[in-house]
């Protein structure tokens, strides 16, 4: 008789159970890894548009708005909503006459909420063609939905419309704000 290979049905139960164990641990680290992702991916767009916005206020010579928008045409809606970017000569935060729409950054698949908070509790960033915010400074905040301060990001905007990301200076897992306190989704 020859020996046949293989493989018996114990041996693939056995195998079988320790691939779902392992599955059953590995599996939430995942998703927190996955919900950490889409939280950085959210903050940065929104670093990325403000950093648009002040190139091109700089290299067309223009005010130019960045403001929250629903429907990418005019300023309005939640922050999560999306941004748009454009020229607005008169800085009336309206496209009209002269002005144009130069971008519009969406945020698809955000778990979250975006805040605004800056001086003079303006919903709008306004920099001119010197690449300076128009005396804004302040911070846009990312707060999951789950409300996990893990997971909350900030981007931080100082006069001269220069950002930097909050970071976890004391390493106990959540970013502090530019004043030194944990950031809180409360």
């Amino acid at each position: 008789m020859e020996n046949a290979r293989g493989v018996t049905l114990l041996e693939l139960l056995v195998v079988v159970l320790l691939l779902s164990i392992l599955t059953g641990i590995s599996l939430p680290g995942f998703q927190h890894l996955i919900e950490q992702k889409k939280a950085d991916i959210a903050i940065g767009r929104l670093g990325h548009a403000i950093e648009l916005a002040r190139t091109f206020a700089i290299t067309t010579g223009h005010l130019v708005t960045l403001c929250r928008s629903a429907n990418g045409e005019d300023c309005g809606g939640q922050w999560r909503d999306g941004t748009i970017i454009f020229t607005d000569r008169n800085g009336d935060r309206r496209i009209n006459q002269d002005d144009k729409l130069l971008h519009y950054v969406r945020f698809p698949d955000i778990n979250g909420s975006i805040h605004w908070r800056a001086f003079q509790n303006r919903q709008y960033l306004q920099i001119t063609n010197m690449g300076f915010t128009r005396y804004q400074n302040g911070n846009f905040t990312y707060c999951p939905n789950n409300k996990k301060s893990e997971l909350a990001r900030q981007l931080i905007i100082n006069r001269t419309a220069r950002i930097r990301y909050a970071s976890d200076s004391d390493g106990d897992g959540i970013r502090e704000d530019s004043s030194g306190r944990p950031i809180r989704c409360d």
